[in-house]
């Protein structure tokens, strides 16, 4: 791994040699490229499509090829078409009994189908050109991931911060939950609580609540989701699975807990997770 992550978003374009090319890339579950491009370059589609999987693994990519007017344009004439058109005219000429002879200006009507264009270029310039685009885009893609990279961790950082005041307030439920309960049998019975009753609904009561193993997950999942971050490649989807996995925990953390700090700091887990769920869609 060489530590660096790409998101999908993405541009990239060059302008040489008689060749315009554009890429624009955005995210997507896989690889899925559009090409627009003249006809007479549609032969080489295919080869292009490979480049394109050198660079990038996934995507949307939208790529558009075209020859700029610096471009070698030859002119193509139809000769057998002309010869025919041209004896055509002349048998109509004498079935129609008219005057003159057919001219190059007769032929000129059909200029369309007579003379063509055609665009003289270098398969190889036009692939290295392609190349030079990719890269465009994949130095974009990079400058975007690493950004990305850092909203994330930072993210991270944020979530076990929250989950270290989760632990701290769990931590000093049992003791209220206690008293609590004292506090509630005395109100009923008018007498002194026995300790052992009390004992046992608390510890039913705890164990009901208590969240000991989420948290142990959520830091394994944490640790997990920064190792991969900073290691880098291709890591958007393992990312949105443990992010998955993150929220499963969070969500039943609160269902747990009553507490409203730690229902507090249970949302706050939640928006960060969410936030950065968002983050990661973008990330190859």
């Amino acid at each position: 791994m060489d530590g660096v992550i790409h998101s999908m978003t993405g541009y990239g374009s060059v302008e040489r040699d008689g060749f315009r090319i554009e890429v624009r890339s955005v995210n997507h579950r896989f690889l899925d490229m559009n090409f627009r491009m003249p006809p007479y370059l549609q032969p080489y589609e295919m080869e292009l499509r490979g480049v394109v999987k050198k660079y990038v693994q996934r995507g949307r990519l939208d790529v558009r090829v075209s020859l700029t007017e610096g471009a070698d344009i030859r002119l193509r004439i139809n000769r057998e078409f002309g010869r025919s058109l041209f004896n055509a005219l002349s048998e109509l000429k004498g079935e129609l009994s008219l005057e003159g002879e057919p001219s190059i200006e007769n032929l000129f009507w059909f200029r369309d189908v007579i003379f063509e264009e055609e665009p003289g270029y270098d398969p190889e310039l036009l692939i290295a050109v392609f190349q030079e685009a990719m890269e465009r885009l994949v130095e974009m893609r990079k400058s975007e991931g690493e950004h990305l990279k850092s909203v994330i961790l930072r993210g991270v950082q944020l979530l076990e911060r929250y989950l270290d005041e989760v632990e701290e307030l769990a931590s000093q439920a049992l003791p209220e939950l206690m008293e609590k309960l004292r506090e509630k049998i005395r109100g009923l019975t008018g007498e002194g609580v026995d300790e052992s009753r009390l004992i046992q609904e608390a510890a039913f009561l705890a164990e009901r609540a208590d969240v000991e193993e989420e948290i142990h997950r959520i830091r394994s999942h944490s640790g997990q989701l920064r190792k991969i971050i900073s290691q880098g490649g291709t890591i958007g989807r393992k990312a949105d699975f443990i992010l998955q996995e993150l929220l499963r925990e969070a969500n039943t953390i609160g269902s747990k807990c009553s507490d409203y700090a730690i229902s507090e700091r249970v949302v706050n887990m939640k928006s960060e997770i969410e936030r950065m769920k968002e983050q990661v869609q973008n990330i190859q």
